[in-house]
């Protein structure tokens, strides 16, 4: 999905942004960008999540792999 952590960040901070927007159109009763960004949050909300997801599950995997690789040193270094 997103190879660079950065891009991860950006999609957060663009969804945020459309959450405060949404929030000003709120508070200035306007029904028609109001009907607009519930929309957009609506698509890009699930898509940044999965990004986020994903990104959470590589480092626990790099964590992970980099543990095992540990332990296979100490095994190594003991025989």
């Amino acid at each position: 999905m997103a190879n660079n952590p950065n891009s991860v960040e950006t999609a957060e901070a663009i969804l945020q942004d459309l959450k405060a927007r949404a929030q000003k159109a709120h508070e200035d009763e306007d029904v028609f960008l109001m009907g607009i960004l519930t929309e957009l949050i609506a698509v890009a909300s699930p898509i940044v999540n999965k990004a986020i997801s994903r990104q959470l599950r590589e480092s626990r995997a790099k964590i992970n792999a980099d543990h095992k690789a540990l332990r296979a040193k100490l095994r190594e270094s003991k025989q």
